[in-house]
């Protein structure tokens, strides 16, 4: 129900006090109080600063009192304030959703609008700036805007170098998105013709991009920009710049600013540039050591596919990957990757996924099956790749890839980590082998099944192979319980990488429970 309905001395209060606030203001006049089509209280008010009139409605939310009232101009789609959202918008005012209290009358925000205008507006003398009560994000600034830059911090510095009068050729590429285009500087073409690549954009972008050529310049902070309300004359303050007049972007370097220009058959469109990433740590210092470490994971399905993801964002930039699977839709049930990469070995989209977060990753692919049948040459190359990393991972849950890994692990002296999940959402397992401290793998395996057998308890593991079919039902587990095995494993990958000490982790096998099932644990 309504709050002007379910709360009738409320309903009262607000309507005293608008009254008191008209017999005691000038400047006020209320003039009707009606429902929207959504069944909102609105009382339509004219505010008066000096000889002008600006007509505006008071909307009660319908959450009211615990959400403020707005005020809207009443008919007029004009730009009034600099604290407005947007021509024809809502007032930004004191009283907002992050200062309101519920004790507050709707009669205080119509003051504050009043007040707000009276600043802005003065009957005489200069208009005054009045300070916003908030800081507006980034995101609130740029939610209409549609077409925007990304720069690079090093792009960003490349730019600022580039001298006055200097034309430069590039290439850019756009991202669709359903609410806005980004565009990206692909690569800048040197007077040597050596290309320029930004470090911090993954070179893979371009394969799954739209590209246009682009034309860069610094023009000086005297010159003026070129008009882009009409495409004659824009092209022809262009080419007064130093522009050829057919270029189908146009990126001019004044100051510190970048402005771009997209030049199309009748128009052109500006884009807006996207203020710099602010630098924040965001790993600690450990994490460094990651960038000179290698890790070879086999097996890219849904726990290989998170923990190849998580150790690329956490600054692992050696890889290799082993796999021979496709992906298929239903894959996609807990797997990393999507639907873009549907049909790809699994191995391959999982590398282009790396390269995407951490485009500083090197990845090597092989699309072999781990003790199946391939040719020796083929695994025997396998292997030796396998043994030089500083660590392999084993999310196959497959037995014999198992067996294979830990005894390359064991023979090379290379830690090792296995992680399987179980299957009824019960949970999974994550471990490790560090040579010289924990036994072979096997052996700790042997261990962990007699744990489980002493609490009379057999897990549901994986009991057909996916990469040929075979028999036996897939492993009921969704994204959530695959997740939570992942992570946990990435974890471990992580420490025994930094080498922490103590460890993280001060026991080398963890069973990890998600959830309670019948007969667990009873004796």
């Amino acid at each position: 129900m309504w709050w002007y309905l379910s709360d009738l001395s409320r309903f009262k209060q607000e309507r005293l006090a608008v009254e008191a606030l008209a017999a005691n203001s000038a400047w006020m006049t209320p003039l009707e109080t009606r429902l929207d089509d959504e069944k909102r209280l609105i009382l339509d008010v004219d505010i008066k600063v000096g000889t002008r009139t600006f007509p505006v409605f008071l909307r009660y939310p319908a959450n009211f009192p615990h959400t403020p009232p707005s005020v809207y101009p009443r008919g007029d789609e004009s730009l009034w304030s600099n604290h407005q959202f947007g021509p024809g918008g809502e007032l930004c005012l004191e009283h907002g959703p992050d200062t309101w209290t519920s004790d507050t009358a709707g009669a205080r925000v119509l003051e504050s609008a009043h007040r707000l205008l009276s600043k802005e507006n003065p009957p005489s003398g200069k208009p005054q700036a009045v300070p916003s009560r908030h800081e507006v994000s980034v995101g609130q600034r740029f939610r209409t805007t549609h077409s925007r830059l990304f720069l690079t911090r090093d792009q960003s510095g490349f730019l600022a170098g580039v001298p006055v009068r200097t034309k430069l050729s590039a290439k850019v590429l756009l991202e669709f998105r359903s609410e806005c285009t980004v565009y990206f500087i692909d690569k800048v073409d040197m007077p040597d013709g050596e290309p320029w690549h930004s470090a911090e954009i993954p070179r893979t972008l371009s394969g799954e991009s739209f590209d246009r050529s682009a034309s860069i310049l610094r023009i000086h902070e005297q010159s003026a920009l070129p008009p882009s309300a009409d495409i004659t004359e824009f092209k022809a303050a262009a080419i007064a710049l130093g522009f050829e007049g057919t270029e189908p972007t146009v990126i001019i370097l004044k100051g510190t600013s970048v402005h771009t220009y997209v030049v199309l058959d009748t128009a052109v469109l500006a884009v807006t540039t996207m203020p710099l990433e602010p630098e924040a740590q965001r790993l600690d210092e450990a994490h460094a050591a990651l960038k000179s470490k290698s890790v070879a994971i086999v097996g890219c399905g849904s726990v290989g596919s998170k923990i190849a993801t998580m150790l690329a964002r956490s600054g692992v930039s050696d890889f290799y990957l082993i796999d021979d699977d496709l992906l298929l839709p239903g894959n996609l049930v807990r797997h990393d990757l999507d639907w873009r990469d549907i049909g790809m070995h699994k191995a391959d989209a999982v590398a282009q996924k790396i390269k995407n977060v951490n485009p500083a990753a090197q990845v090597l692919v092989r699309r072999i099956r781990m003790a199946g049948q391939e040719s020796s040459g083929s695994a025997d190359a396998a292997m030796s790749s396998l043994t030089i990393r500083d660590l392999i991972v084993d999310a196959t849950a497959n037995a014999n890839v198992f067996n294979l890994a830990s005894a390359l692990a064991v023979s090379a002296r290379k830690p090792m980590v296995w992680a399987l999940v179980y299957g009824g959402g019960f949970g999974g397992l994550v471990a490790r082998y560090r040579p010289e401290i924990e036994p072979p793998p096997p052996i700790m395996r042997r261990a962990i099944e007699n744990w489980f057998a002493e609490k009379n308890y057999k897990p549901k593991v994986v009991t057909r192979d996916y990469a040929t079919g075979g028999d036996g039902p897939p492993l009921i587990a969704d994204d959530a319980d695959v997740t939570s095995i992942a992570a946990p494993a990435a974890r471990m990958v992580i420490d025994t990488l930094i080498g922490r000490d103590p460890s993280h982790f001060p026991f080398s096998a963890y069973v990890v429970g998600l959830a309670q099932e019948a007969g667990l644990f009873t004796q």
